[in-house]
């Protein structure tokens, strides 16, 4: 969304026409909630942390004051803050899905793939929550949300060098926790 079009629609939500809460709802609402998904245990917290931003947004609009700094990284903040509340209100423990909550269809013809799917997801998954904030932030911000450089580095309010730097660190980091968990991704073999 073009600044512009934002900010009308902030001054709009901000007069109390619903629509244009909705509209910055629609724009946003899969951003923060792949942003909380990757800093959580499950797709269920990060839906009720995802509204939860949403009514803080809402509660928060009428004092909002726009600072030509994307709505996102305001977003983005509450997002964050909502991940840290909820680490403090709860332990932090790996949910496993009871083998008999899975759904298996008689016609796949591949019945594992979506279960090795999951499995590589969870260890991605596992691997980006030994990360600090901060690492995690740069590979959700460049891989999930496919940010430029230029684009990251505002968001985190940094420079492009330190981005690349940060970069360069969390794909280490995430290789070697990937590694320590025993996680090998298929490649293929090289044959002469």
């Amino acid at each position: 969304m073009d600044r512009k079009r934002e900010k009308e629609l902030i001054e709009a939500a901000q007069r109390g026409d619903t629509r244009a809460f909705a509209a910055l709802y629609r724009a946003y609402v899969d951003k923060v909630y792949r942003y909380i998904l990757y800093r959580v245990e499950s797709a269920e917290t990060a839906e009720d942390l995802t509204s939860d931003v949403f009514l803080r947004v809402l509660e928060g609009l009428p004092n909002f004051q726009y600072r030509s700094v994307p709505l996102l990284v305001w977003l983005y903040r509450i997002a964050h803050d909502r991940v840290i509340d909820h680490y403090r209100r709860s332990k932090r423990t790996r949910r496993d899905e009871p083998i008999d909550d899975l759904e298996l269809s008689d016609d796949d013809e591949d019945l594992d793939a979506p279960l090795l799917a999951q499995y590589d997801t969870q260890h991605i998954l596992d691997a980006i929550r030994t990360l600090t904030d901060t690492q995690r932030q740069v590979i959700v911000f460049r891989f999930v949300e496919g940010y430029n450089l230029e684009n990251t580095a505002r968001l985190l309010g940094k420079t492009v060098d330190a981005v690349k730097a940060m970069q360069y660190r969390a794909l280490q980091a995430l290789g070697k926790a990937l590694n320590e968990q025993g996680y090998r991704s298929e490649r293929p073999s090289r044959r002469r």
